[in-house]
């Protein structure tokens, strides 16, 4: 059944989404950045952080507008990912997590000659999926393989710098630490029961891309 949170933040993102084509043409904005994706390491009784989990990959979009000079709004989606392997005695899981954000950002805007320097934070709604295989090297019968997906709610700081290359063009780098919580529902390695618990989907992006002004 979909929530009202669901439902609210879809309706948000289609309001914004809709509006966007009003913005005057010399003050929006479309970014594309791709980088790596560091997971939090944290781990704790009443949430499962990425201890386990590798570096990963992202991918970021961004639909900006300025209405002032030294102030920008957007919105965001994009896709990261990342994998890791636990040990659990006998048991081996190998995990791989995918999370799609929705964000809206505000952002503080220096803008110089030929650099333009931006941070700011927002908030989103993440939607996070984990593929799970659970081998048990002494009890075959008690492998695993599943998938479930959740989403929440959740924030994001942002820094950005940027050169400019043309009147139109700029290419920079970008930096970003944001949390969710989606509660997903899988096997645990010491149980095999199936259980929900709130999983951190957070961590930092780096990220290298183009920014096109309209």
């Amino acid at each position: 059944m979909i929530n009202r949170t669901t439902i609210a933040a879809v309706a948000v993102s289609a309001a914004l989404l809709y509006a966007m084509p009003a913005f005057a043409a010399d003050s929006s904005y479309f970014s594309a950045k791709g980088g790596i994706f560091l997971p939090n390491g944290r781990d704790g009784a009443d949430y499962k952080g990425f201890k386990f989990f590798d570096t990963g990959y992202s991918l970021d979009l961004a639909a900006g507008y300025r209405p002032e000079p030294y102030v920008a709004f957007e919105i965001g989606t994009g896709f990261y990912t990342t994998s890791g392997k636990e040990t659990r005695a006998s048991r081996v899981v190998d995990r791989t997590a995918y999370g799609v954000p929705v964000t809206l950002t505000a952002k503080g805007i220096l803008d110089f000659e030929k650099i333009v320097l931006s941070g700011g934070a927002g908030i989103g709604y993440y939607f996070g999926l984990i593929n799970s295989t659970l081998n048990d090297q002494t009890t075959p019968a008690n492998n695993v393989s599943e998938s479930n997906h959740g989403a929440a709610l959740g924030y994001q700081v942002v820094a950005d710098a940027d050169f400019k290359i043309s009147e139109r063009w700029t290419a920079g780098a970008g930096f970003k630490w944001f949390s969710a919580r989606p509660e997903i529902e899988l096997t645990d390695p010491t149980t095999l029961s199936r259980t929900k618990q709130k999983w951190e989907f957070g961590g930092m992006v780096m990220s290298l891309g183009l920014k096109y002004s309209f």
